[in-house]
């Protein structure tokens, strides 16, 4: 019949406008991450301002607003002011770290017999830990000038909020129930997911710091900061970063005993956290499923680099309720989902199952 597309054309229109979406997302990254950072940090302060005004109901919400919006600028702020000179300090020691690894991997190669001695350089590939701490550090830079323009966002996004939910009812009105309540569910998700991460992120970091203090090592509170803010990048994020201050470990101590307690330490702390505490904060809040998170966390970064890395949870578990309320998309929904059911608890909320 005419007028209707073929299996193939619409594959392939599908596909065209994905790359198409892609392409868009990554050439206005500098401004599309800052705005989704300001909007994901904006649902976090919502729910701190929900969860107050049930507390305490006789405060006002205008007083809380202010103060709540503040204190997440400020975070900002003292983020940048901690990692910014500590990144630049530890940049200039990382042909020390290379020197120490490699006197380290010699004595270790004359001790088992080798006649070609190891180097760092031989182990990783020839990658120089010099090009590597230059991409790190110019990343870090990256996002965190993009702090100012989320910044910005974020203000204006939290004293427009109402106006934009009323806007958003709106809109999907002339459409029945079932995008509202997708949006609703989409920032309950995020919104959980944020609170479980802030929670065991200031666990990680916090013991971790204690681990470091106790051992002695210098820079701790940038390490600390880094692994607070690396708890946002789940499954590898406080796993990986535990790797920085164990080998920053061996420039200032003699031996390696120190480099060795930090990183088990943290170890310990992050499977602790991450198989005990947080499993039972999550519950049925984020179904997403571990290698569908590894892959957008990859993805993401692909697009948007390190600030793509922390976005990629929220992103995707939104994009996976909207693809739950669609019956053509609902297969990726319940393929990125960890027990097949895209809508947890779906009768609680009224969600999910009137959506078909």
């Amino acid at each position: 019949m005419r007028g209707r597309l073929r299996p193939d054309d619409s594959a392939a229109i599908g596909l065209t406008g994905t790359a198409a979406a892609v392409a868009l997302l990554y050439v206005f990254r500098s401004i599309l991450w800052p705005f989704a950072f300001a909007l994901v940090l904006a649902i976090l302060i919502q729910a701190f301002i929900r969860a107050v005004m049930a507390l305490f109901p006789w405060v006002n919400r205008q007083v809380v607003l202010v103060g709540s919006s503040m204190a997440m600028i400020g975070l900002l702020f003292a983020a940048g002011v901690v990692m910014m000179p500590g990144l630049t300090e530890l940049g200039g020691e990382v042909p020390l770290l290379q020197q120490r690894l490699d006197k380290l991997l010699a004595e270790s190669s004359a001790r088992f017999g080798l006649e070609d001695p190891l180097t760092v350089s031989a182990l990783i590939g020839g990658i120089d830990l010099r090009v590597v701490a230059s991409w790190g550090l110019r990343s870090v830079r990256t996002m965190t000038s993009g702090f100012v323009l989320t910044g910005l966002f974020l203000i204006f996004l939290l004293f427009t909020w109402e106006m934009i939910e009323r806007r958003i009812l709106l809109a999907a009105g002339r459409r029945g129930r079932w995008p509202t309540q997708v949006l609703d569910r989409s920032f309950r998700g995020v919104e959980s997911y944020l609170w479980i991460q802030t929670i065991t992120g200031v666990m990680n970091g916090g013991v971790s710091a204690a681990i470091m203090l106790a051992v002695g090592l210098e820079h701790w509170l940038f390490w600390s900061v880094a692994l607070f803010w690396l708890s946002y990048i789940p499954f590898l994020g406080v796993a990986v970063g535990s790797i920085g201050p164990a080998l920053f470990a061996l420039i200032q101590f003699p031996t390696a005993t120190p480099s060795i307690v930090i990183f088990l330490g943290i170890q310990a702390v992050a499977f602790i956290v991450g198989n005990l505490i947080t499993p039972k904060m999550q519950a049925t809040t984020q179904n997403i499923d571990p290698c569908a998170g590894l892959i957008a966390v990859g993805a993401w970064s692909i697009v948007w680099g390190l600030p793509g890395a922390f976005l990629a949870i929220p992103l995707t578990l939104a994009m996976m309720y909207q693809f739950a309320a669609s019956k053509r998309l609902r297969w990726l929904a319940i393929l990125m989902s960890n027990d097949g059911d895209p809508f947890p608890k779906a009768s609680e909320n009224g969600l999910g199952r009137d959506l078909t």
